[in-house]
C-alpha cells in the first residue's frame, strides 16, 4: 500500500489466502532462516508467474515469442489512459472500444464491473474479459499495452484463448488482475516492472499510476 496519496497502487497484495487460477499453486512464503535460530530471517518464495497482478510476455501463448527478460521495458513505463465501461456487459467487444477513441501506441488500462464485485478470497469465473473483436481493435489501434481489473483478458469459457493469442501475436503486453476500484478514469503514469526472470512467460508486478505531474522527468 502506497503511503503517498498521490502513487495509486494498483496491485493485489500477494498471500496465500488471495484467488488464484485453478491449477496455479498458492503463493507460499516459507522461513528456511530465523533471526532466533540463525540471527537473520530469509525465506522461501513459491508462487506462479501468473500470479496476482501480473504480466503476460508473448511467451505465455506464443511459441518462440519473447519472454519476460527480453521485453522492452518502456512500454511498461510512461502515459497510459484508465478508461471506464460502466455497463454490465458480458463482454468488451470492439463497438465499445472504438466509443473512447483511443490513440495509435498508447497504454490502456480498462476499469470495468469486475471493480464493483465484491472482495473475494476465491476464484471467480463469471468475470468480464474482451471479445475477441476488441483484442483485433487493439491490434489495429497498435497499443503498446493492455491491462483489466479481471483475473484474464479472455473470458473463463474461452476455448482457445483467442484474445491473448492475438494481443501477445502482435507484442502487445498484457496487465492481468489489475485494482481498479478507486482508479478515476483519465491520464496516468504507469510503472509496472517485473523482476528480470530469464525464461519466464510472466511475472508478478508492483503497479503504479502516479498523476502525470509527479512523472519523473530528466534533470
Amino acid at each position: 500500500m502506497s503511503r503517498s496519496p498521490d502513487i495509486l497502487d494498483i496491485s493485489l497484495p500477494i498471500s496465500p489466502g488471495m484467488p488464484v487460477w485453478p491449477g496455479d499453486p498458492r503463493p507460499e512464503l516459507k522461513p528456511v532462516a530465523s533471526l532466533p535460530r540463525d540471527g537473520v530471517q530469509i525465506s522461501r518464495l513459491i508462487l506462479s508467474t501468473h500470479t496476482g497482478t501480473h504480466l503476460d510476455a508473448p511467451r505465455h501463448f506464443i511459441e518462440g515469442g519473447r519472454t519476460v527478460d527480453q521485453l522492452d521495458l518502456a512500454a511498461l513505463l510512461g502515459p497510459c489512459r484508465v478508461i471506464e465501461i460502466t455497463s454490465s456487459v458480458p463482454s468488451i467487444t470492439s463497438e465499445v472500444l472504438r466509443t473512447f477513441n483511443l490513440a495509435s501506441h498508447s497504454r490502456v488500462l480498462l476499469k470495468t464491473a469486475n471493480s464493483r464485485q465484491p472482495v473475494s478470497q476465491t476464484f471467480t469465473p463469471d468475470f468480464i474479459a474482451l471479445d475477441p473483436s476488441a483484442a483485433d481493435y487493439l491490434c489495429e489501434r497498435r497499443v503498446q499495452l493492455v491491462g483489466i481489473d479481471g483475473p484474464s483478458v479472455d473470458a473463463w469459457t474461452a476455448t482457445d484463448f483467442p484474445c491473448h493469442r492475438r494481443l501477445l501475436g502482435a507484442e502487445i503486453l498484457i496487465l492481468e488482475n489489475l485494482v481498479l476500484r478507486h482508479v478515476k478514469p483519465g491520464t496516468y503514469e504507469l510503472i509496472a516492472v517485473p523482476l528480470n526472470l530469464v525464461g519466464a512467460d510472466g511475472c508478478p508486478v508492483r503497479a503504479l499510476l502516479l498523476p502525470p505531474n509527479l512523472a519523473p522527468t530528466d534533470a
